[in-house]
């Protein structure tokens, strides 16, 4: 049975390893309206099995994988996924297409994405755009885009409770993730700033971190300075011209021994995404192969 916390009518309900991926951090209203959002593999591991009531409103942070596995689970709930998303969880070409893997990548992870994350395309969905705020009786949810990780990815605020699910904003030492080709590295940086800024009294995230309750902004503040230091790591082994090859075989954001079939891509996306920025801001040249700092 899956541990579970309860903030009044708000339950989290725990994953394996505090949702260590590929498990996650699952919320559950149950109000006068019973909502659930990003159903994870302990959802599956509990067979649908969350609540004695019937599923009223499903929500996803994001189109990744792990956060809707059990969609398929809450066929007769609609599902709410902001704007920019919601073409990912209607198409599994899509998906692949804002993945950003190569063709070899793409090959070996869709039958994963479909027999392990049960993947199913779902035609109607209730498109968000941020902003909203749902009543579910005595229960208030306000919808925060906060893009970066995706196009579309959002948090979920409850405000009476100060409660904050942060999705996969997952505050843990790895820092935050922006390696789709939706993924925006400027907007995970403000995304951040914003989360800080709100004064949440208790943060759940989809994975690791799990509740956060203490040092809220100071946990924020840590998350979101990975960022910078990868870039400063990234500057440093620009003291001399660098390849991109080579700038994704240093491995700044992933181990280097962190062996999964899409891994370069990933460190591929996540590196461009610095670099552009760098360039932006006039602390990194290009001559057309290499990548050099500017002194």
């Amino acid at each position: 049975m899956a541990e579970v916390k309860s903030f009044g009518q708000i339950k989290v309900i725990l994953g394996e390893k505090n949702g260590k991926y590929p498990y996650g951090n699952s919320i559950l209203v149950e109000d006068d309206v019973t909502a659930l959002i990003d159903p994870s593999l302990m959802i599956r591991d509990l067979q649908g099995q969350v609540t004695a009531r019937k599923v009223d409103l499903l929500f996803n942070s994001h189109y990744h994988e792990d956060h809707g596995v059990e969609n398929s689970l809450f066929l007769d709930a609609p599902l709410h996924l902001h704007t920019l998303d919601a073409p990912a969880l209607r198409s599994l070409d899509t998906l692949f297409d804002c993945y950003g893997m190569d063709a070899a990548a793409t090959e070996a992870w869709k039958p994963v994405v479909v027999e392990k994350y049960f993947y199913q395309p779902r035609e109607y969905i209730v498109e968000l755009r941020g902003g909203e705020v749902f009543d579910f009786g005595h229960t208030r949810m306000r919808v925060l885009h906060t893009p970066g990780h995706t196009g579309g990815h959002c948090c979920f605020f409850f405000e009476n409770e100060g409660v904050l699910f942060v999705a996969d904003w997952d505050l843990t030492w790895f820092g935050p993730v922006y390696a789709d080709l939706t993924s925006d590295l400027d907007a995970t940086i403000a995304s951040l700033n914003q989360i800080r800024a709100l004064g949440a009294k208790t943060l759940v995230s989809f994975h690791e971190a799990g509740i956060c309750d203490e040092h809220q902004e100071a946990v924020v503040t840590d998350y979101l300075a990975v960022v910078y230091e990868r870039e400063k790591l990234l500057l440093d082994f620009l003291a001399v011209p660098r390849t991109l090859d080579e700038i994704i075989k240093r491995r700044i954001v992933y181990r280097k021994d962190y062996d999964i079939v899409w891994i370069d891509a990933v460190e591929k996306n996540s590196m461009l995404l610095h670099l552009r920025k760098l360039m932006q801001e006039g602390r990194v040249e290009w001559d057309g192969k290499c990548y050099l700092r500017r002194r």
